[in-house]
């Protein structure tokens, strides 16, 4: 069976990957290339909270190791910032922060272990029937067509999958800062009046702590942020985080993302199927959107396992096996951003009664939790 994995992200080398395992034939296309260069010296702010089930998947595609550079952690604590509720999680395996790019590191590390074409020319389009153009006299024709090429998903839409904005533009300013107190290895998340901000673990660099920061606002608010003093913006998010961990000091340069929520009309058309953030972009929470595409990865080989070589037949599977929960977590977190934001007085004691209730009854903690991978 020939398959052709369109993106290098860590989704999509995650597919070429599993796919070259099961002894397909496969073809990755990235025009930014297959090089990284290993992480080292201080943490990339570009860090995922990814759950036991996605670290199965990386451990079952034989690319997850022990490294210093990890951040296992077994406790998170969710606050409302202008109400008293407020919901634990402890588990001694609850999850762990990662850097984005170490994973693309070891799954690049496997791919080049395998003999998997790799491709740097862009794609202009695919179609139902699983040809790849690349332009009018390159053609190649496949079985099975994997787009994960991110959010845009320029050429996705280009072979005629529609992509349906969900709203809820912001953005998020991402950073890896120094804290004065140590983090136990608890992630921590309060919800702001101007939206989440989590202060995830990470590694001591030699005696001084270490959290990655991840704040999602409005627009606006990022605007007017963004032209604040560093100090300014440091005091600032010392006081929205309640002084959780103490004094804060921004070690890397404070990066603004731009975010929204998104899904596609039809994950599946013909022998081609969308994963990833192509098919659904959220907003973050607790690490769910990379949970969610590897997520979609352990189902795509699940349908392949089921349905070689029949490529149709596997994009229609992994589309049902996947469509109620990226759904499902799309409205939850556009629900979150809705609740959490409001100002309304019954809408701040539902919440808090909502948070208190999730504090008290295991059941409902756990079903959080296996929503977050």
């Amino acid at each position: 069976m020939k398959v052709a994995v369109i993106g290098g992200g860590s989704i999509g080398l995650s597919a070429a990957l599993a796919a070259a395992q099961m002894g397909m034939s496969v073809s990755v296309y990235d025009p930014q290339g297959f090089e990284l260069e290993e992480p080292s010296g201080e943490m990339s702010p570009r860090v995922w909270a990814l759950g036991p089930k996605a670290t199965a998947l990386l451990h079952s595609l034989g690319v997850w190791r022990e490294d210093p550079r990890l951040c296992p952690y077994q406790k998170m604590r969710v606050i409302d910032a202008t109400s008293d509720g407020q919901v634990r999680f402890e588990d001694p395996e609850l999850g762990v922060i990662v850097e984005a790019d170490w994973v693309k590191r070891r799954l690049l590390d496997g791919l080049h272990r395998l003999p998997i074409e790799r491709i740097t020319s862009p794609v202009l389009h695919a179609t139902p029937e699983g040809a790849v153009v690349v332009s009018e006299d390159q053609v190649a024709q496949f079985d099975l067509v994997v787009l994960a090429e991110g959010r845009a998903g320029q050429t996705a839409q280009a072979s005629g999958f529609t992509q349906i904005d969900g709203g809820y533009q912001q953005t998020a300013l991402v950073a890896t800062l120094a804290a004065k107190a140590p983090h136990g290895n608890e992630a921590f998340q309060v919800f702001t009046p101007e939206g989440p901000l989590a202060l995830l673990p990470l590694p001591d660099h030699g005696q001084v702590h270490r959290v990655s920061l991840v704040w999602s606002v409005s627009v606006d608010t990022a605007q007017r942020l963004q032209a604040e003093t560093i100090d300014a913006l440091t005091q600032r998010l010392i006081h929205a985080s309640e002084g959780v961990r103490g004094q804060l000091e921004f070690v890397s340069e404070p990066i603004w993302i731009p975010l929204s929520q998104h899904t596609l009309r039809h994950d599946a058309l013909g022998r081609c199927i969308a994963i990833g953030d192509t098919a659904h972009g959220i907003l973050p929470l607790a690490g769910l959107g990379a949970n969610l595409g590897f997520a979609d990865v352990a189902a795509l080989i699940e349908a392949m396992q089921r349905s070689a070589p029949n490529g149709a037949k596997i994009a229609r599977t992994v589309e049902r096996l996947r469509r109620f929960d990226q759904h499902a977590v799309a409205w939850s977190m556009g629900l979150f951003s809705d609740v959490f934001r409001s100002t309304d007085p019954m809408v701040r004691l539902g919440r808090s009664l909502a948070l208190r209730t999730a504090d008290r009854h295991g059941s409902l903690r756990r079903l959080v939790q296996e929503l977050a991978g």
